[in-house]
């Protein structure tokens, strides 16, 4: 058996058998569409566009940083619909007169919408763009723009309200930057004279340390190790000194010792002496009296008169060392030389005397900077806290310092708005035609919803209704050959 054939043609037969379906609810939507055309409240939107132009003075500075577009989108929104604003806006535009201006302030933010802008495009009251045609390109191309639009029931009053906001906008914009810079100056100022007094007071509080610990300081450990150094090579110096005259010193003496004898000598030849003098003549009759033993005895006569001799001679001399001493120094001062001996053994006595109290002297001083050196680790680790603090402190007041010169700078920098300013660039202009509602968008709603709407009750009714109206309907449904089909018979009229 075949398959039921789908024809086209089906549907143009479900549109004539339900057509009323289809036309009524379409008819409908149109009366409604109608209807909203001609009674729903009309509103009219203005636009304007406001610039923000590039600082004509380089960001750098005062360290300004550049903002996003998005920022400075969101920064525009949140500032053109604050309070201060809005407020301002209905009491210049007396909005606040016929309610209060809590509800003047809801119907301006209800109204208003803010899109950036890719382009400086013409506003209502401006279709030639005159605006957008004065500005080279270089200045286009600066030019960072936004529209403000404002919705109302009447055209007059949209365009107004939308230039008076962006005007109050603009005033309060460039009035909050320089409020702005301001406080940020006084802030840092006051930030930077509490820094210096605690500054001033940690750096008290160290140098006082520092005084008590002077010499003992970490910085100082290199002078003191340097010190140490010094003076070690300066003790081993006067040490070979030292040494130096002391044997300078024992020359001396050995030369006064020689002299003095020598002294002795010249008194017994000044006294008139024969022969050798007393010493020396013992000594000559000891050797003459140990030759003569060599040869004869003891009994012998010489040996006997040498030996007499040799006793007289012994106690000859044994009497002249014991003759006073006034005639020995007599006789070594009288002596030139020996004078300047004894002045060089005073002065050799004196500096080795002062050799030996440097060395004491420097040997207490490397100690006493030893021991400075030894200290410092535990005075490092008392002022580590404090010294951490003051570096800390000066480093705070470094970057405040630093702050407060920007601060000041952009301060100077709002007063004579050398910076990012905002402008409006195209003024609004009088609404030609209504923002809402749009005759042919609602209509076209109207149709759309009315062709929906009436296509779904027709199949619809179509769908549910049971009843066989063809041949193919019939085989359908009985599956049972169909033999002959009487076309449909219309009435004549007449």
């Amino acid at each position: 058996m075949d398959e039921p054939r789908f024809d086209p043609l089906d549907y143009v037969s479900v549109f004539n058998r339900r057509k009323w379906w289809f036309i009524i609810p379409m008819t409908l939507a149109l009366i409604v569409g109608g209807l909203l055309v001609w009674k729903l409240p009309r509103t009219y939107q203005a636009t304007t566009t406001i610039a923000v132009s590039a600082a004509r003075l380089a960001p750098n500075i005062v360290g300004a940083v550049a903002m996003e577009r998005s920022e400075r989108m969101q920064a525009v929104s949140q500032q053109l619909l604050s309070r201060t604003v809005l407020e301002r806006t209905a009491r210049l535009e007396h909005l606040d007169q016929n309610g209060s201006i809590e509800s003047a302030i809801n119907r301006i933010r209800g109204g208003v919408s803010v899109t950036p802008s890719d382009s400086i495009t013409p506003s209502n009251g401006d279709p030639g763009g005159a605006a957008q045609k004065s500005l080279a390109p270089e200045q286009k191309a600066q030019l960072d723009t936004y529209q403000v639009s404002y919705v109302d029931g009447s055209p007059d009053d949209a365009q107004r309200i939308v230039n008076r906001l962006a005007q109050v906008f603009v005033e309060e914009n460039s009035r909050s930057r320089e409020v702005r810079a301001q406080d940020t100056s006084q802030f840092i100022e006051t930030q930077l004279q509490a820094s210096g007094v605690r500054l001033a007071d940690v750096e008290s509080k160290l140098r006082t340390m520092k005084e008590s610990f002077m010499g003992r300081l970490p910085e100082q450990t290199n002078a003191n190790l340097a010190m140490v150094s010094a003076m070690q090579r300066q003790l081993e110096s006067n040490a070979t000194t030292a040494r130096a005259e002391q044997d300078r010193l024992s020359m001396i003496e050995r030369q006064l010792d020689a002299m003095q004898q020598n002294a002795d000598s010249a008194l017994i030849d000044s006294k008139g002496t024969p022969g050798e003098a007393a010493a020396t003549r013992v000594q000559t009759l000891r050797r003459e009296l140990g030759d003569a033993q060599l040869t004869y005895t003891d009994k012998h006569p010489e040996i006997v008169r040498l030996k007499d001799e040799l006793a007289t001679a012994e106690k000859a001399a044994a009497a002249e060392r014991t003759r006073p001493a006034a005639d020995r120094v007599a006789i070594l001062n009288a002596n030139p030389e020996f004078r300047q001996l004894q002045k060089d053994r005073e002065v050799t006595k004196m500096r080795i005397a002062e050799l030996q109290h440097q060395q004491a002297a420097i040997t207490g001083q490397i100690a006493q900077y030893q021991t400075r050196v030894e200290g410092a680790p535990r005075v490092e680790q008392q002022m580590v806290a404090l010294q951490r603090q003051y570096d800390l402190e000066r480093s705070t007041y470094q970057d405040l310092s630093g702050k407060k010169q920007t601060a000041l700078l952009d301060e100077e920098l709002q007063r004579k708005q050398g910076g990012e300013q905002f402008a409006v660039l195209v003024p609004a202009g009088l609404p030609a035609e209504p923002f809402k509602p749009k005759p042919l968008r609602v209509m076209l709603l109207a149709i759309a919803a009315g062709l929906v709407l009436g296509g779904a009750l027709a199949f619809g009714r179509e769908y549910l209704d049971r009843s066989v109206h063809d041949a193919r309907g019939l085989r359908d449904e009985f599956e049972l050959p169909v033999l002959a089909e009487i076309p449909r018979i219309e009435a004549v009229m007449g």
